[in-house]
């Protein structure tokens, strides 16, 4: 008996490694099977992600396109915004305008040889065509009327430690008017500061008729002094 019992399990343990190879190879199997399915499933994952992340990066760059078109929209607008205003303030201004001729010039040299300087000066820019440009802070690019005056005042050295302008044309004009000593009434060559900002040199023709000139929404151009009530007077340094 005992004898029928060790063949029996004899034949029992090469079964049963039989089985489990079988098992084995069933189970390699459908990794395999399952390997093979799931590869194309990853591969397709990471064309998804690599996908979004181009969409991604296009909807960054659509945005900074939107960000840059509003920011030039607004720009637009406002560059409309003060042309119109030009042009009104020009139409307005042009009613008031002083003539200048060699004469009064000459007679301005003679009489006011240190406060001339500055006439000089602006004349010249003005033979060179330099017009207003909101913001400008050189001849080539063009000036406001504050921004022209602290030119003027630079480069004849009577504005000493540079001048920085202000956000807009009220903001230079105040700060300009902070730098420079007061007065009660101009003498020649003194500036004289008006509401809108506007920053001009008083000066007096051969008839003793005063006068005010400096950068305007026109161009250089004289004016009567009272094309506006002025807010203030100050003292240049021309004057002495």
């Amino acid at each position: 008996m005992m004898k029928r019992l060790h063949a029996s399990r004899g034949r029992a343990l090469p079964a049963l490694v039989i089985v489990q190879l079988v098992v084995a190879v069933i189970a390699l199997a459908v990794l395999v099977v399952v390997a093979l399915e799931i590869r194309p499933l990853l591969e397709e994952k990471e064309q998804l992600e690599a996908s979004i992340g181009d969409y991604q990066s296009q909807i960054a760059r659509y945005r900074e396109d939107i960000e840059r078109l509003d920011v030039q929209l607004q720009e637009t607008r406002r560059e409309l915004e003060e042309t119109r205003e030009r042009l009104e303030q020009t139409a307005d201004m042009s009613r008031f305008t002083h003539p200048l001729d060699p004469v009064d010039l000459k007679d301005l040299f003679s009489r006011y040889p240190h406060a001339s300087r500055g006439l000089e000066l602006i004349m010249h820019l003005r033979e060179r065509n330099v017009g207003w440009r909101l913001g400008g802070q050189n001849p080539d690019v063009g000036f406001d009327s504050p921004s022209f005056a602290a030119f003027v005042l630079e480069e004849l050295g009577l504005l000493e430690g540079g001048f920085e302008p202000g956000e807009s044309l009220l903001a230079t004009s105040r700060r300009l008017f902070e730098r420079l000593p007061p007065t009660g009434s101009p003498e020649v060559g003194d500036l004289v500061f008006y509401p809108a900002g506007y920053v001009l040199f008083f000066y007096r023709d051969q008839d003793g008729q005063p006068f005010v000139i400096g950068m305007t929404p026109m161009g250089i151009a004289a004016l009567d002094p009272d094309f506006a009530v002025p807010v203030g007077f100050r003292r240049s340094g021309l004057s002495r």
